[in-house]
């Protein structure tokens, strides 16, 4: 699904269950998230079919460790052979944590853990800048088992991970057992300035305008 002509931006359909985000940027394509562990081959075949070149793609940006953000990450790095960018915080919350850590952990997080994170360490780009090429970097609150979610800000177009969703053409808030902090949660969605954004691209959701559905959302919280 295109998001958005000028830009370039493009929503697989392949992945609609936790969208990935292709974006044609100066230096070639970068892709947002990675969807659910078993989708990656589904997702090189999209890209081929819409006619983007593998070899463009020179980026992948991880919004946080969720299984179906990061659950592609390891089969598209080694197929695309490009860089892939996490958190420090979540860098450091999971590849600094002892065994018997990881073992208490939820499943989904120790198959991230075990699976993507320990065996490709060497091969992971951490976030130190708030700025990667033309991609603003903007940290959130901490989302449920993850420490260091992001959004990514490229010419006034939000994606945003799991900070917001949408059903229904409106604005949603996640789940309350989804947070750490809910109150912290909320604190920074009534603060989080849109006036220059035009569009939310969230995970999970049809991807919406932000003017004037955000300020028709805070109202209601």
């Amino acid at each position: 699904m295109i998001i958005n002509n000028d830009e370039n931006i493009i929503s697989l359909n392949t992945t609609l269950k936790s969208h990935v985000y292709a974006i044609k940027d100066s230096l070639g394509y970068t892709l947002i998230d990675t969807s659910f562990p078993g989708k990656g081959k589904a997702i090189i075949k999209e890209l081929k079919r819409i006619k983007i070149n593998l070899k463009q793609i020179n980026k992948i940006l991880i919004t946080h460790s969720d299984i179906d953000h990061i659950g592609s990450a390891k089969y598209l790095m080694k197929k695309l052979k490009c860089k892939v960018y996490i958190s420090q915080a979540e860098y450091d919350n999971y590849l600094t944590k002892s065994q018997k850590i990881i073992d208490e952990l939820p499943w989904f997080k120790k198959f991230i853990i075990k699976n993507f994170l320990l065996v490709n360490r060497d091969h992971l780009t951490i976030i130190r800048d708030h700025k990667i090429d033309e991609f603003e970097v903007i940290t959130t609150p901490p989302h449920f088992h993850s420490y260091g979610m992001v959004m990514y800000l490229y010419k006034q177009m939000l994606f945003c991970g799991d900070f917001i969703q949408s059903k229904c053409n409106k604005f949603m808030l996640i789940p309350e057992n989804h947070n750490l902090d809910n109150k912290i949660y909320l604190d920074f969605i009534k603060k989080f300035d849109m006036s220059n954004i035009n569009y939310v691209c969230q995970s999970h959701g049809k991807p919406l305008p932000a003017h004037p559905l955000w300020a028709e959302f805070i109202k209601t919280l």
